[in-house]
């Protein structure tokens, strides 16, 4: 008889019980969240400091309470296959109890507690609750009985029951299936009451089969079910179709927003897709995509071989800008780019003079990004990575077309820029014929990512920033006191896209006088008092980017916020206003989503802010820190998984200094978008803090 041995032992330590387990080759923090069933939160909690790379022969000490898959396996005679339950999602509103729910749906509260462990704990605003569709079949038949228009219980047959969940309207259901308001009044007397979630409504076969066949002929679907923080715009990317047909292949999303944990159906065909497919291809030469493998094991160890990446910033070094097409020779484009020249001493005294080069200040950004990037190659070879940096000077459309010219370029295994995207164009060609991954380090627009397999944006979209915060707002301040403001100003900025989407998504709370509109330049301060939450949260946004106007709304804020509790819902675009003094934004407690959230606390930040201050004898800025995780990500991704690592990110979370990667296709033959945002929060006693992740995958 064999054993199997696991590299493992059971611990007390300081009352708390933990699996202590001995870290195998290859192994990483994602990995044991799988193998032992618990969240990346518990494992870093139980051991402060850990990186998502572990160390072979390291201890990582694991809750014992979670532990789940750490036995050996035992044969078992196979049985058939169960099959899978379906269910209902229902999101819990104020009031509500389990027996409240239980009764909705016709299930007991012993029958919700088991699908649902999570309630034992108490019952909590917002939580998305699982139904099963088994145990309300009893009901619905009982439903039935008590809705036919005779009175007596109705055949089967002649009619389909659909549950009501939360966001659908009585005009949106009888859109849907053809049916009058009388009609549906008559099959179902109940609504003489209104209509509530989880009712059980009598639809007529015959328009049920219509509604049916309008929706899914002549296209096929595929089931989804929604994570937390997900947007009809992210997965209307991800899938590569139009927001408006996922709304048709689900009607209830006509009148609600989206739910974590309920199953959608994603069309398989798409007239997105037909139309891309139309248009022309803006890569110059054609490229045939070669299926991704799920086969994302490590590069077997040792790993010796030499890494080539290019690094392509706008250093605007003088000269490069008045160079002829004639003069771009290899010798000068391959030449070292010398930035502190050697010191001069003089002879007569003993001051010393620097013959520095005059830096342009608007490149400064730049070099604090090369800076950082050059210390997570000097990370990266610290570890045994064989890396040569190629750093070029990618300052206009001229030296670019030169670069690509070269046999170096060629043999390129990384691609990191250009910044700017009005000269990526090329490169991300190039890239896409050589099949070489390349890094928009910096700028969130350009689209060469929606039809560029091998193109990575880190920054993600404005508009997809937009979507997240209003899914954000969506889902944290349902059911609180919301005002938004009446401004003139630009209505394509940010702030208004956001202030409309709120709206939309708010639009029920009208209905409970939760959401008001208030314009502070013609009613003044005083007059919105009335509108007020004494005790509760007050939820403001600015739907405008004029300084002057958010100036005096702020100003106003600041006033209200000495006796009522204000929230302030924004964009990062607020903070960069420079006549609003940064306390201001503390007193009314703004918020708002960014790809970048630097906690000081971190041991990584506090590593590198270290080195930082020790190399270049300054303190690093966003731009050093965007340097360090962009290089350090990528290129450790192809140190791990070789050149074409595409399909391993997902498998590959990492602990940055200011971002969260979660990279994603954002249609199904493009690139990729990185989808995490942080919740970032101006306290009252001047904090800044890290309030959460929006887009991103939770396990990261």
């Amino acid at each position: 008889m064999s054993h199997s041995v696991f590299s493992q032992k059971e611990v007390e330590i300081s009352g708390v019980k933990y699996v202590l387990h001995t870290v195998t080759k290859s192994e990483t923090v994602f990995s044991l969240c799988q193998k032992y069933k618990v969240s990346q939160k518990e494992i870093l909690q139980a051991n402060p400091g850990l990186t998502a790379i572990l160390q072979a022969g390291s201890t990582v000490k694991i809750p014992v309470g979670k532990v789940v898959a750490a036995e050996p396996q035992k044969v078992e005679v196979s049985k058939p296959a169960a099959v899978e339950e379906e269910f209902y999602y229902h999101k819990v509103s104020k009031k509500q109890t389990i027996f409240s729910i239980a009764k909705q749906y016709g299930a007991s509260a012993n029958d919700l507690i088991r699908f649902n462990p999570e309630l034992t704990n108490g019952l909590v605003v917002g939580q998305v609750l699982k139904i099963p569709v088994s145990i309300t079949k009893s009901a619905e038949q009982t439903a039935e009985a008590a809705l036919s228009p005779s009175g007596t219980s109705a055949d089967i047959s002649d009619y389909s029951v659909h549950p009501v969940v939360s966001g659908e309207t009585l005009y949106s259901l009888e859109q849907r299936y053809g049916i009058s308001h009388e009609e549906m009044l008559k099959y179902n007397p109940a609504l003489q009451n209104g209509l509530k979630t989880g009712m059980k409504l009598k639809i007529p076969e015959k328009k049920a089969i219509q509604a049916t066949e309008a929706t899914t002929a002549p296209q096929a679907f595929t089931k989804y079910q929604v994570e937390k923080g997900e947007t009809l715009f992210s997965l209307a990317s991800r899938f590569g179709v139009d927001v408006d047909e996922l709304k048709k292949a689900n009607p209830s999303l006509l009148s609600r927003s989206l739910e974590a944990g309920e199953i959608i159906l994603i069309p398989e065909y798409s007239s997105a897709k037909s139309k891309v497919s139309e248009q022309k291809n803006v890569i110059s030469a054609p490229v045939q995509e070669i299926p991704e493998t799920a086969n994302c094991n490590p590069v077997s160890a040792p790993n010796t071989r030499k890494y080539k990446a290019g690094l392509l910033l706008p250093f605007n070094l003088s000269g490069n800008d008045q160079l002829s097409s004639g003069g771009l020779n290899k010798a000068i484009l391959l030449s070292k780019i010398v930035l502190n020249p050697p010191v001069i001493p003089v002879i007569t005294d003993t001051t010393v003079v620097a013959n520095l080069p005059n830096i342009d200040p608007k490149i400064l950004g730049f070099l604090e990004f090369y800076e950082g990037a050059l210390l997570a190659i000097d990370s990266l070879q610290s570890i045994g990575m064989n890396i040569e940096l190629l750093v070029f000077d990618a300052s206009n459309q001229q030296m670019v077309n030169a670069l690509l010219q070269l046999d170096e370029f060629r043999d390129l295994n990384l691609i990191i820029g250009p910044v700017y995207p009005e000269i990526q164009e090329t490169v991300a060609a190039f890239a896409a014929k050589n099949r070489i991954p390349m890094i928009s380090p910096l700028s969130p627009t350009g689209n060469f990512e929606k039809n560029n397999p091998w193109y990575f944006k880190v920054n993600p979209t404005k508009e997809y920033q937009t979507e997240q915060t209003a899914a954000y707002i969506g889902n944290e301040f349902f059911g609180k006191n919301f005002i938004q403001l009446q401004l003139s100003g630009n209505s394509t900025s940010a702030e208004a896209k956001l202030a409309q989407m709120s709206k939309e998504r708010l639009a029920l709370q009208a209905k409970k006088k939760l959401f008001h509109e208030y314009n502070f330049q013609s009613q003044g301060v005083n007059n919105v008092k009335p509108l007020l939450d004494q005790t509760g949260e007050n939820i403001f946004i600015i739907p405008t980017d004029n300084e002057a106007q958010v100036s005096v709304a702020v100003t106003n804020l600041n006033a209200l916020a000495e006796n009522y509790n204000i929230v302030l819902i924004g964009t990062p675009t607020l903070t960069k206003l420079k006549s609003i003094q940064t306390e201001n934004f503390h007193r009314v407690r703004l918020r708002y989503l960014s790809p970048y959230f630097i906690d000081y606390n971190k041991p990584l930040v506090r590593r590198f802010v270290g080195q930082y201050r020790e190399t270049f004898s300054t303190e690093p800025t966003q731009f050093s820190h965007q340097g360090y995780d962009v290089t350090f990500y990528f290129l450790s991704a192809l140190y791990r998984y070789g050149k074409d690592f595409r399909s391993c990110l997902p498998e590959y979370p990492m602990e940055l200094t200011q971002m969260i990667f979660d990279f994603r296709r954002v249609t199904p033959m493009g690139g990729f978008m990185n989808n995490g945002l942080f919740v970032t929060s101006y306290e009252r006693n001047f904090d800044i803090l890290n309030f959460g992740v929006m887009g991103a995958r939770q396990d990261k």
